[in-house]
């Protein structure tokens, strides 16, 4: 039987990849240079982070238990992560390229390091472990594509993830009222739970707070390394500047280069 791997030598197409952490505007540039590239008459698809089937919606419901303990290991979580990964480069990135698309991937290997290396895996478990088949079976796909590393620091990532988790539970609740709320993505996956700190204190609101903040500039500063360390270079592209001036760096750095 043929193995379901398919030959990346030659692909037509052109492989876009957007990295950055939650709330650095990265899925609104994705956006913006996908409308770019169409404007020249491009041929463009999308492939989305945890959305292969089955394990895209395990995963997000996954996140949105409010007991930990009712929650798969994050090591667990971390393989099916790799593993929709896998599934959408075989099922939508190759087979668009081969069509001669340019396919923008929102999120990739890079996420995934950074996701192991916020659990306690190194750097090389990670590389020649989990993600072996980056330097084997996908070696060239990778080595062609183009990265995006949009950067930006914790305070304005989460300003951005609490004004964007306030209007998705509005869109939710079917109301425009305003008010305040200490809603990101973290806080989604965090406020609710924490009970304990690591010592054994009983944490306050406050504490909770203190935790997401402290968690976000890490996985910011594991962003920023992992990127250090990379052989072949990314386009680095300032997040905090306004989402017109970023699109405007793309249109400088990224679309100029491809047409």
């Amino acid at each position: 039987m043929r193995p379901n791997i398919s030959n990346c030598h030659a692909l037509p197409g052109t492989l876009i990849i957007f990295e950055g952490a939650d709330g650095s505007g990265k899925t609104t540039q994705v956006k913006t240079l996908k409308k770019m590239l169409e404007r020249e008459w491009h041929e463009v698809t999308i492939s989305s982070w945890k959305t292969a089937p089955i394990l895209g919606d395990f995963l997000t419901t996954n996140e949105s238990l409010k007991k930990f303990d009712e929650r798969i290991l994050p090591e667990t979580g971390l393989f099916m992560q790799s593993a929709d990964l896998l599934y959408r480069i075989e099922r939508e990135v190759i087979p668009a390229m081969k069509r001669g698309h340019i396919v923008i991937l929102d999120r990739g290997l890079q996420t995934l390091i950074v996701r192991g290396l916020m659990i306690g895996m190194s750097d090389e478990q990670l590389r020649t472990g989990l993600l072996w088949w980056r330097n084997t079976i996908y070696k060239e796909l990778f080595d062609r594509a183009h990265t995006i590393h949009i950067t930006v620091d914790a305070e304005t990532s989460l300003a951005r993830l609490t004004k964007r988790t306030w209007k998705e539970k509005q869109k939710l609740l079917g109301k425009q009222e305003k008010g305040k709320m200490d809603g990101t993505l973290l806080t989604l996956h965090f406020i609710n739970t924490l009970v304990y700190a690591p010592d054994g204190k009983k944490m306050t609101r406050s504490d909770k707070k203190g935790f997401i903040r402290k968690t976000q500039a890490q996985i910011i500063e594991s962003y920023n390394k992992v990127f250090q360390t990379e052989k072949s270079k990314a386009i680095e592209i300032d997040g905090m500047q306004k989402s017109w001036d970023i699109a405007e760096d793309l249109k400088k750095q990224v679309l100029e280069m491809i047409i």
